[in-house]
């Protein structure tokens, strides 16, 4: 039987530093620290180094103000990490003897008893070294010396021929030529996270031994999946012993009331591959969340060896659902009717079990700067589930992070969420040489075999932005080193090695080379007709968010707009003196100063908010309420325009779900996990059935917007069908006129409906709104004029605060008397732990609405009703 005799996390971890710790000139460790770190300290595995010095109290927060630069000497040192444990005598005597590792990071040599065992080069794959000949029964002793991850990858670089294009983020970053490793580029900083480039034992780490056979990877391709049958094809990934016998694989596939519906069953052994075909009659299949239910069947494999002894089992549990991507001409989709004036192309969307699925989501970073920390069960599954309490569907694993892991992918499977996922590769040229093509298909090799169990990932993604880059920004770049060009960009790993892989190992999901990709290389990417777009000349180009409606993409798999983090996230990393919206502090958290911009992160948000408000430069927390409250109208224009072109378009998966330490950024789920303004948003522009006021007829190439019609897109498999109420009103809230309206719309449909011409004329001080008779659909709203020429009135607001029995727990009674736009309540700023069930609500007098408190603590009712914790725009209108 296959025993994991050892899980090395629970071993006596310790960590040193080489001697000659250092770093940058005049950053290193003082002579005390110097020598702490010499004599060595716990550690604990998976872990990082970062972290272990952390919990030692070595150094301070790495996410403190500034705490970037005084610990950049980490990233310069070589580490040390050794492990003490003890076999027994029967580990020794089994056939084989590995130590497995699922993750290293990045530039490791390992010995055990002061025998060599190997070394790695990649963060993004696991290794497996043979301990034969250096265990010993009794006490053992592992050691992973890792290389200083900043001289490596210069080291690299140099080894590659000097210098290949990649973005730099941020002026700690600029440089580090991240592509030229398989390390999370990340790492080395982006405009979104801190340069803290670090090493260790990053996921886990044990000892199996095995006999004669052991079984590698579970790979089931869903070929069919109808009412009446699922079919799926198996492939069984082994290792053998050189002089074993070939063995037996035996496959039993239950049904999710744990009911045998297939087998026992032998699979056919050749060499290193066992497969059969396992067929379903009567399938319970597995639907993306919204669209059914997520059952799963459990697989079961039984490795035997030639006497029927035993060796090894193995249990996935799958779903049962075919997926492609149909990229068919608009003649045979039908999808070119959508949107009047647009030209023809090619449709861009994704099919499960043949039906289509318009995509709605974020994307996907590493939720802490040291992954370790933050893959875990109950990390990943709030952030999941903040996700589908928002109603969106897909995630999308973005390629300058890690790949998706599996307690990331179980919770996806389980609840039905999508996962895009992506290579890891992003907005760079990469080395095609023989030995850095070697380890890319090591590592794709790797992935997709691990990944290919999960149902919920539906689609491989070559890359993010580099073929865009090739584009936009090769032939600048080709002066940066020798035979730039000669020495390749990636491009035989986006649309050779890759889809190839993909092919053999999963050829049951999707492979698509690029994000943005127009489908061929004959076009530029980010092409409106074909193909998904990211479309950042918003935020980076066009400014004002309206101009979103110029943009007419058939996937947007990423797009964008910023918003501070919330209160309890960032304040308390911002000292007094220093809260200011141009504070050195600010601009730290702020890591948006990348050359699209022009200029640094604050004073773009700062340019941006400026779009609708006077910004209140002189009231950081005014001017933190009013940063977010534009990200929020920013993206609900966006996503809610991108859902009006359904069928046209096919996704609105934007930048980005979630964030990795207290930053501002273009997040929804801010570092501290709590939802920003944007999330409360998020839940009504990605509800099922969503109202929305758009223009009527849209001009690609900009221009005036024209008259406005209400947009409906029903995401449901119920067609919609009851009254509306179209509305002008004005900002007393007092109606000027009113428009009796039927929602008809049929199943995962889309309609359009006029409204009045003469409601467009941009009458003044006067907004549109239309509600619907179902209290559960969001009002759609429509505003000609920017609120800093809105004379609004003071907000008059009755708020109940009603305490439950549940610790600080409260219901808030909210009764408009006025006219009020954007009420949010930040509790947060009260208690790190306090929150409220709804924000950004605009409300006609005499609208009450109920709100949750929850709160570890009571708060003072007095001040949950005041500014700063509770804020409207009302007070940044027009003088009246």
């Amino acid at each position: 039987m296959l025993t994991k005799l050892t899980d090395l996390a629970a071993a006596r971890w310790t960590l040193t530093a080489a001697p000659a710790a250092a770093g940058p000139r005049d950053s290193g460790p003082d002579p005390a620290l110097r020598e702490a770190l010499r004599s060595g300290v716990p550690a604990t595995v998976p872990g990082a180094v970062h972290t272990d010095l952390l919990a030692a109290g070595l150094i301070e927060d790495p996410y403190g103000y500034d705490a970037e630069t005084r610990l950049a000497w980490i990233g310069h040192t070589d580490w040390t990490y050794t492990a003490a444990f003890d076999f027994g005598d029967d580990a020794i005597a089994h056939d084989r003897l590995d130590l497995a590792c699922d993750g290293l990071d990045t530039f490791a040599t390992l010995t055990l008893n002061g025998a060599p065992l190997g070394t790695t080069r990649n963060m993004h794959r696991r290794y497996r070294f043979d301990l034969r000949g250096a265990a010993r029964a009794g006490a053992n002793a592992l050691v992973i010396r890792f290389a200083a991850p900043v001289p490596a990858a210069y080291a690299a670089e140099a080894a590659h021929g000097g210098p290949m294009p990649h973005k730099g983020h941020g002026s700690n970053a600029a440089a580090i030529p991240h592509n030229m490793v398989r390390k999370m580029a990340c790492s080395y900083g982006w405009d979104w996270g801190p340069m803290l480039p670090s090493a260790g034992v990053w996921r886990g780490i044990r000892v199996e031994a095995w006999n004669a056979a052991r079984m590698t990877n579970l790979r089931p391709a869903v070929t069919e999946a109808t009412a009446k049958r699922a079919t799926v094809e198996l492939s069984i990934d082994l290792e053998r012993a050189a002089d074993a016998a070939p063995p037996t694989v035996r496959v039993v596939l239950a049904g999710p009331d744990g009911k045998t519906v297939f087998g026992p069953a032998d699979c056919t052994v050749e060499a290193h591959t066992a497969r059969v075909t396992l067929t379903v009659p009567d399938p319970q299949r597995w639907w993306p969340v919204g669209h059914g239910e997520h059952p799963r069947y459990t697989l079961s494999a039984a490795l035997l060896d030639a006497e029927g002894r035993l060796l090894q089992t193995d249990t996935r549990r799958i779903g049962l659902r075919t997926v492609a991507l149909d990229t068919s001409p608009d003649a045979v989709s039908g999808a070119g009717a959508a949107v009047d004036g647009l030209p023809s192309g090619e449709t861009m969307t994704l099919r499960v079990n043949g039906k289509a699925v318009f995509l709605k989501g974020g994307n996907w970073i590493p939720d802490d700067c040291f992954p370790a920390r933050s893959e875990t069960p109950a990390r990943l599954r709030e952030r999941v589930d903040q996700l589908i309490a928002a109603h969106g569907n897909c995630l999308r694993v973005w390629g300058g992070g890690v790949y998706a892991c599996d307690e990331l992918l179980e919770h996806c499977d389980a609840t039905g969420v999508l996962v895009w996922q992506d290579f890891m590769f992003a907005c760079a040229g990469y080395p095609e040489d023989d030995a850095y093509a070697a380890e890319v298909e090591a590592e794709a090799r790797d992935n997709v075999a691990r990944l290919a169990s999960h149902p919920s990932v539906v689609i491989y993604n070559g890359n993010n932005e580099c073929i865009w880059s090739v584009f936009e920004w090769a032939e600048p770049f080709l002066e940066m080193g020798r035979n730039t060009a000669e020495r390749g960009w990636g491009l035989k790993y986006w649309l050779e090695l890759l889809p190839q892989v993909v092919a053999e190992l999963d050829p049951s999901r999707p492979y698509w080379p690029a994000s943005p990709y127009s489908g061929t290389m004959e076009r530029p990417p980010n092409d409106n007709a074909c193909g998904n777009r990211h479309v950042w000349n918003v935020w980076f180009g066009d400014g004002a968010y309206r101009n979103y409606l110029e943009h007419f993409p058939r996937m947007a798999t990423e797009f964008g707009y910023h918003g501070p983090a919330q209160p309890a996230t960032l304040l308390p990393r911002v000292s007094e003196a220093q809260r200011a919206w141009d504070s050195d502090a600010l601009k730290y958290y702020n890591r948006n100063d990348t050359p699209e911009s022009g200029q640094e992160g604050q004073a773009l948000t700062d340019l941006r908010m400026g779009d609708d408000f006077d910004p209140p430069r002189e009231c950081f927390d005014d001017w933190l309420y009013l940063a977010q409250v534009m990200q929020a109208r920013a993206l609900e224009m966006g996503c809610s325009w991108f859902r009006a072109l359904s069928p046209w378009c096919g996704a609105a998966v934007y930048w980005q779900w979630n964030d990795c330490w207290p930053v501002s950024s273009w997040s929804a789920v801010d570092g501290g996990g709590r939802p920003k303004p944007l999330w409360y948003a998020t839940r009504r522009f990605f509800a099922p059935r969503l109202l929305t006021i758009k223009p009527r007829e849209p001009k690609p190439e900009g221009g005036d917007i024209g008259p406005v019609a209400l947009y409906l897109h029903n995401d449901t498999d119920v067609p919609w069908t009851g009254p509306l109420t179209a509305r002008r009103v004005d900002l007393t809230g007092a109606t000027i006129d009113t428009l009796d309206l039927t929602a008809d719309v049929p199943a995962r449909g889309t309609r359009r409906l006029g409204l009045p011409g003469a409601w467009a004329d941009r009458p003044g001080d006067t907004a549109l709104v239309v509600r619907s008779a179902d209290a559960a659909i969001a009002d759609a709203w429509w505003w000609f004029t920017p609120d800093k020429r809105l004379a609004y009135p003071a907000a008059d607001l009755d708020v109940v605060v009603t305490p439950t029995s549940i610790a600080g727990d409260a219901t808030l009674t909210v009764t408009a008397r006025s006219f009020v736009r954007d009420l949010c309540f930040f509790p947060d700023r009260l208690h790190p732990g306090a929150a409220v069930s709804d924000n950004l609500l605009t409300l006609l007098p005499g609208d009450v609405t109920g709100l949750t408190l929850t709160s570890p603590v009571p708060l003072d009712a007095a001040v949950l009703t005041s500014a700063p914790v509770m804020q409207s725009v009302n007070r940044f209108g027009a003088a009246t």
